[in-house]
């Protein structure tokens, strides 16, 4: 192997090292999820009591039913427990069933919606002027809901406005999926009519990171789909408004998603505010105008939960957007749908790494293969090259003919043996890129102490293995006549070695199999070699 070659490879090592620390400096850290809330019932913000003076008295009448009280209402489906209060319709709780906060034993379940100083999600209020309302309905009469596979049971809070808006929230839940239909049937009881707005918020509750703690490049906060774009709020510009058709507006981190998804296309305001340092907080807005008597219906979807790719890929509406991959997306995505169709028939996601890395080293087989037995025929004419170089050392122009002369009288091409590697690291990256985002390997085993495809392996037993693989794969490889060139080759494996060994643990296996068949593939075609030289 030439010096271009050992360049190429040194470089190619610097460039997967550095990607992550290049990745953290473009993406500045974000704020992190808070781990547990408890719902501060003493900060809940303050509805009107009493009876409201109307135009209409029948309005007064109906609203002296209604008391400011909070009162809460639990949903428990298979996939996630909610409690819903009667202060804006609001959502004071979403706890996923299937995922934890950490694998420590004892961990709550991850809790999508954070509750402080009166900020809750799909808080419904009525704007009208320069006043704003949070509307209080009544109880709703079914205080525990238990939702099964195949039901579609409802939850309906009922209320009315002091400027005699006449307000039915209905939500409709399923147990199947993370969906929940919302429907708003507003009537105006009132002699005058009403113009202004009816207003939903979604708000999410975060802590600053610890000095100490990992940095994430990955987006906490706000966002916005239209038709076009997808927009992110984020710390430079804290605060982003706009109205037209949008898909969805949402709060997103890491992992999970809540989005509100119009039903129809109809006029949208919608803002998106980083508020704190803790609060995050999005918005949508619908026009209403109603004459006395006049009813309108507003209806969206709601979807609060993970960013499973196959799950928001169904969803449809962009989605599956919100799920960061990066630049490298384009080899990220196909990449996770084929680790997803493997674990569905080996049912774990370390096996499934495997197969997949089997099935890149048939991809790249030709390549490979042609790369090894190029690297074997620099091997049989190094006795030709040292000559020539001897023999034309003073004369640098005359010595890189003879060199090439060589080369293209033996067919090889002197840079095919780092072609491999140089072209991995688009798949390596794109493979980084999927352990670190999708929540499909986020707390996925493989087996004994490899408990987390996602995060580093505890023992660093993987890296220590990749390293010694990659030594005996080195061995196995012809070496270069020049001895500093030699050196350099087998430090790589120390070099790799202290790069993985705090990358992820699916990554590692990944490239510890890719060198084990590689080993593999070397063996085979060496010994091809040695009868074939045999027979002549």
């Amino acid at each position: 192997m030439d010096r271009k070659a050992i360049i190429a490879i040194v470089l190619s090592a610097i460039f997967l090292f550095a990607y992550p620390y290049i990745i953290k400096r473009i993406y500045p850290p974000q704020l992190q999820p808070v781990e547990t809330t408890a719902v501060d019932k003493g900060r809940v913000e303050k509805a009107p009591s009493g009876v409201v003076t109307v135009p209409d008295s029948g309005v007064a009448a109906e609203r002296e039913k209604i008391s400011a009280r909070e009162e809460l209402t639990v949903v428990e489906t298979p996939l996630y427990r909610a409690v819903l209060t009667n202060i804006g319709g609001a959502i004071k709780k979403w706890e996923l069933k299937k995922y934890r906060v950490s694998m420590e034993e004892g961990s709550p379940h991850v809790n999508l919606v954070g509750t402080l100083n009166g900020e809750s999600t799909f808080r419904t209020r009525l704007i009208t002027g320069s006043s704003s309302e949070t509307v209080v309905f009544k109880p709703a009469p079914n205080k525990r809901v238990v939702v099964s596979k195949g039901e579609t049971p409802e939850v309906v809070f009922r209320g009315v406005t002091s400027n005699g808006l006449s307000i039915e929230k209905r939500y409709i839940f399923n147990g199947e999926d993370y969906d929940v239909g919302t429907e708003l049937r507003i009537k105006n009881l009132g002699k005058k009519p009403v113009d202004g707005f009816v207003e939903t918020d979604l708000a999410a509750w975060y802590k600053a990171k610890k000095k100490k703690s990992k940095k994430s490049y990955f987006h906490t906060g706000p966002l916005v789909r239209s038709d076009k774009t997808l927009l992110r709020i984020k710390k430079k510009e804290p605060r982003k408004s706009g109205s037209g058709n949008i898909l969805w507006v949402g709060i997103e981190n890491k992992y999970f998603l809540t989005a509100l998804v119009p039903a129809t296309d109809i006029p949208t305001n919608w803002s998106g505010e980083l508020v704190s340092q803790s609060l995050s907080r999005a918005r949508s807005q619908f026009a209403i105008k109603l004459s006395p008597g006049d009813t309108a219906v507003y209806k969206y979807k709601s979807f609060m939960g993970p960013k499973k790719y196959d799950l928001l890929l169904k969803e449809k509406k962009g989605l599956v957007e919100s799920i960061e991959f990066g630049f490298f997306a384009p080899m990220a995505k196909p990449m996770l749908v084929v680790l997803n169709f493997f674990q569905r028939y080996v049912v774990n996601y370390g096996l499934a790494v495997i197969l997949l890395t089997v099935l890149i080293k048939i991809i790249f087989y030709p390549l490979t293969k042609h790369s090894l037995t190029s690297m074997q025929g620099m091997k049989k004419i190094q006795p030709q090259l040292v000559a020539i170089k001897e023999r034309y050392k003073n004369d640098k122009e005359k010595l890189n003919k003879e060199i090439m002369g060589l080369y293209k009288k033996h067919k090889i091409n002197p840079v095919s043996g780092c072609l491999p590697m140089i072209l991995q690291i688009p798949v390596f990256i794109a493979l980084y890129e999927v352990l670190y985002v999708a929540i499909e390997l986020r707390h996925a085993p493989l087996f004994l102490w490899i408990t987390d495809l996602s995060a580093k392996d505890p023992y660093y037993v993987t890296p220590i293995l990749m390293g010694a693989s990659m030594f005996v794969q080195q061995k196995m490889s012809p070496t270069s006549p020049d001895p500093t060139q030699a050196k350099m080759m087998l430090f790589l494996p120390i070099i790799f070695t202290v790069m993985f060994l705090n990358f992820p643990s699916g990554l590692v296996i990944y490239w510890l199999v890719n060198n084990l068949l590689s080993i593999a593939q070397q063996y085979h075609i060496n010994l091809g070699q040695k009868k074939a030289a045999v027979k002549v």
